[in-house]
């Protein structure tokens, strides 16, 4: 393959990854079909008393819980890192709908009896509670009935960004009464937030997940959950699910709701028996407009529980739930240590299908911050280091472009004489090709066994929450594209360069004009959405590369005999009388 072919892939590449992207937005979409979800009980205990809030100061986050259901209403992180205009971020987006609220605790999943069945521990789903105990370290809740006590407490851990739930509920009642817990996270995200600009992906994406104790974590996406989806082996009802959640076999690490940066875990730590892990994206749009494409304030909630069995408990007995919560920032040194390391909380950070690279190269750019505290400097050194060590692969490609710009006066000739042949042409170009032992396919085999590193490093900057709301030069945030769009341009710039320093030499003249100024075109563009700490990356990266392909050519200079002013004496790559006439003859000209 040469630079040409590699080239006009990539642009057949990249012309298919504007399709996808912008075919969507000009023929609206969005599917007229409503989710088949089921009746979900929502009773409400009668003559509810007015709301008492408790709040909890820990590590880096204030947590604010109701006693509207024990459940969160806010979740502020309180460093200026994540902060904007002194604005403390809200993980909690769903304080204000009580039944989708974090850290909800539910005891009549009615998958395992109807919502009416009298052996239900309670008649109601929203429960309130008194609030005994508020220190700004712990929050605990008791709810009081004839037929049941339950109390919840919610404390701070060791660990940041973690709390600790214990619920311990007990059957006052004369006579056996039956139980199925469910404890939920929510995320409500609407479609404009979610939505991502050409080439760049919205770090508000959000998916839920599963992790068993052992296995691939599950990771679903909005489009896993479109109606016709649903019929789907994952969605098989049964008696904790009615057939409108996805169930994840298998022991559960870990619950969740995330996206690029920020996570909510559920992490079971004691239950008298072990819950499953139950996923849902419940759309939401207004029904009259037709689809959910033609709703401004449409959106989805993001779903993810730890659902129990069914138990039945005896009058008097009890049962104890406890469960950790992280609600945070996927900061690694935090995430290991959630749950106390027992729960694989690092895989929270979706590192790609090149996972096993990533983690070295965000070993290297932690290690190189330890050393320079300065992101965007860490970035530098990161792709400096990538570049020295995939040198050797960039060489054999680099020389191989430099024997076909000698080529280029003899390409140029057989174009003309065949070119109404292009079978003939092709074969002339093989045979030159041979003569001169020049193999395209060698020069670029070299370079695409480097590709999985780019790759993994692209994954690297786009997921890292460690750039989220950094400075560095102008850019007032690594995580978010250049206000000024100066990056842009320069990046352009550099491309253009490169292009000029080494031109492509396969195709005809219209072809080379169109890759000399449409990449550098694209690259100004694909920059223009992309955060800054790429930008970063793709700068310094060419920049690099610019000077290594100076370095190898003048090597090849000094050892394939250059006059002064760098043309070649004679290379040898004329054809001489000869073979012209045998070239003639063999392709019938």
């Amino acid at each position: 393959m040469d630079r040409g072919g590699l080239m006009r892939w990539l642009f057949l590449g990249l012309t298919a990854v504007v399709l996808v992207f912008a075919l969507p937005k000009l023929f609206g979409g969005g599917s007229q079909e409503q989710q088949p979800l089921r009746f979900e009980s929502n009773v409400e205990q009668p003559g509810r008393q007015a709301e008492r809030l408790c709040d909890l100061w820990g590590q880096g986050f204030r947590a604010q819980l109701s006693s509207h259901g024990a459940s969160l209403v806010h979740f502020e992180l309180t460093t200026a890192k994540y902060s904007k205009g002194g604005v403390p971020m809200d993980l909690s987006t769903t304080g204000r709908v009580e039944n989708r609220r974090q850290l909800r605790l539910s005891l009549r999943n009615t998958a395992a009896l109807p919502s009416k069945d009298k052996a239900w521990q309670t008649a109601w789903d929203a429960l309130d509670y008194e609030l005994l105990a508020a220190d700004g370290k712990r929050c605990v809740f008791r709810h009081r009935s004839p037929e049941l006590e339950l109390e919840q407490e919610i404390s701070l851990s060791k660990n940041p960004y973690e709390l600790l739930l214990a619920v311990k509920l007990t059957n006052t009642a004369g006579e056996p009464r039956k139980h199925a817990a469910t404890l939920e996270t929510t995320d409500w995200r609407t479609s404009a937030e979610v939505s991502g600009h050409m080439f760049r992906q919205s770090p508000f994406l959000t998916h839920v997940e599963c992790a068993p104790t052992e296995g691939k974590v599950l990771r679903k996406l909005e489009q896993d959950f479109a109606p016709k989806r649903f019929s789907e082996p994952e969605f098989a009802a049964s008696n904790l699910n009615k057939g409108d959640w996805m169930n994840s076999a298998g022991e559960v690490a870990f619950a969740a709701v995330s996206n690029a940066y920020f996570t909510h875990a559920l992490l079971p730590i004691a239950s008298p028996e072990p819950p499953s892990c139950q996923l849902q994206i419940e759309e939401r749009f207004d029904q009259r407009l037709g689809s959910k494409a033609k709703d401004p304030n449409a959106g989805a909630m993001y779903r993810a529980r730890l659902a129990y069995p069914l138990r039945e408990l005896a009058p008097g007995a009890s049962a104890e739930y406890r469960v950790a919560s992280y609600i945070g920032p996927k900061e690694r040194d935090a995430l290991l240590a959630a749950g106390d390391g027992h729960h694989r909380t690092s895989e929270l950070i979706d590192l790609g299908f090149f996972s096993f690279i990533a983690e070295v190269l965000t070993g290297f750019l932690l290690h190189a911050h330890g050393v320079i505290p300065n992101w965007g400097v860490a970035i530098i050194l990161l792709t400096l280091t990538a570049r020295v060590l995939t040198f050797p692969l960039s060489v054999p490609s680099i020389k191989s472009m430099i024997k076909m710009r000698e080529l280029k006066p003899e390409l140029d000739a057989l174009n003309e004489k065949f070119k109404n042949d292009p079978q003939a042409k092709g074969l002339a170009q093989m045979e030159l090709w041979r003569k001169h032992n020049v193999n395209p396919v060698k020069g670029c085999l070299p370079q695409m066994t480097s590709m999985p590193i780019w790759f993994a490093l692209y994954t690297t900057l786009q997921t890292a929450v460690e750039l989220y709301n950094i400075p560095f030069l102008w850019f007032p945030d690594l995580s978010q594209p250049d206000p000024y769009y100066v990056l842009p341009i320069i990046i352009g710039a550099t491309n253009f360069a490169q292009q000029k320093l080494m031109p492509m030499n396969a195709g005809d003249p219209t072809q080379q004009k169109l890759m000399l100024y449409f990449m550098p075109a694209m690259f100004t563009v694909f920059m223009l959405f992309l955060p800054a700490g790429l930008g970063v990356y793709m700068f310094t990266n060419g920049i690099l590369g610019i000077a290594q392909q100076q370095l190898v050519e003048r090597h090849v200079r000094r050892t394939t005999g250059r006059d002064a002013k760098g043309e070649a004496r004679d290379i040898g790559v004329k054809l001489s009388p000869a073979q012209d006439d045998k070239n003639n003859r063999r392709f019938g000209a």
